[in-house]
């Protein structure tokens, strides 16, 4: 009688395995099925597909997906720029032949496929990559936590997000990045424009005739130049500007290790506006006759430069908590 039980019983849960690995091979071979209707291989799913087969529990695949607003109506810029990343790394991987014995779905779950869900969970700074990894069988990972994968400059890249996923599942991934003829075209153009205006000034301009006061300009637009991020702009392609899922434009990035290319623009005027008055109380106040004027005059450049100043101190403490210095804003 007891070996019947046992024998039951292990029939029972041979029974449950087989059921249960049937079912997540047709969660598998579903979702593969979505992104190979893409030409880049990233599935493009909804709130059902979304709840039945990526954040199920037990499965033996892991899925990169991004929440996005790709619709004319929401007008996210930084939407679009993560999406045509994230295809490069899909589009990479579905050409890609040694796999490394993983199985990785891309996809895309898009606000007007799931509002309700986006409203539930309380999503509303989009672009977002979430990653939901395999948690059973020899894929699993040892933290097979879903996660959010931080969106920097870096990662915004097609080869940095391909590096960041290809570490965290163990196998080498290689995004497929198109050729931008374009970019390369404007460069040449930038290039040689330089080099000719370089060439006339050399030619008809005698540059000791410029005066002091143009190669001051010079300077500090240089120095505001390099201080401000252009550089690391122009390393890095970091998105213009960000933007909620209601479509409100964020300035600046929550965090010090990533910056949208609109910081260096508002950082380099309030620096400008600081040498400018710093310029102005020094060399041309002074000069002055009318008391009364010189007094104004210094009053509101004094008031401009501390203002300025605070501001910019502010945008350092919404940068980085921990920043010690505070003059009048928060």
């Amino acid at each position: 009688m007891k070996a019947s039980l046992t024998f039951r019983t292990l029939v029972l849960f041979t029974v449950l395995s087989l059921v249960s690995f049937l079912g997540h091979a047709q969660s598998l071979k579903t979702l593969q099925k979505l992104a190979s209707k893409d030409s880049d291989g990233l599935a493009k799913l909804d709130i059902d597909i979304f709840m039945k087969h990526v954040v199920k529990e037990n499965k033996a695949y892991s899925v990169v997906l991004q929440l996005t607003a790709l619709s004319p109506n929401y007008k996210c810029g930084p939407c679009k720029a993560i999406d045509r990343t994230l295809r490069s790394v899909a589009h990479g991987w579905k050409k890609q032949a040694d796999k490394g014995g993983r199985d990785i779905v891309f996809g895309s779950l898009d606000v007007e496929d799931a509002e309700e869900l986006f409203q539930q969970m309380k999503i509303d700074n989009i672009p977002r990559i979430m990653i939901f990894p395999a948690d059973k069988g020899p894929q699993a990972l040892q933290n097979p936590s879903p996660r959010e994968m931080g969106l920097n400059a870096q990662t915004s890249s097609p080869a940095g997000m391909a590096k960041k996923l290809g570490d965290l599942f163990g196998v080498q991934i290689q995004a497929d990045m198109p050729t931008d003829y374009f970019k390369y075209l404007t460069n040449f153009v930038t290039a040689a424009a330089a080099i000719g205006a370089v060439f006339i000034v050399y030619r008809h301009v005698d540059l000791r005739m410029l005066g002091r006061n143009v190669w001051s300009i010079a300077t500090i637009l240089f120095v505001l130049l390099m201080t401000s991020g252009f550089m690391w702009n122009r390393i890095n392609s970091p998105p213009y500007m960000g933007q909620t899922r209601s479509g409100d434009v964020i300035l600046f990035a929550p965090t010090n290790s990533q910056q949208y290319a609109v910081e260096t623009q508002i950082v380099a005027v309030t620096y400008a506006i600081c040498s400018l008055c710093v310029v102005a109380l020094v060399r041309h106040v002074p000069r002055i006759a009318n008391t009364d004027q010189r007094n104004f005059v210094t009053f509101m450049f004094v008031a401009a430069l501390v203002l300025t100043f605070s501001y910019l101190n502010s945008v350092f403490r919404m940068k980085i908590p921990a920043y010690p210095y505070k003059l009048l804003l928060p």
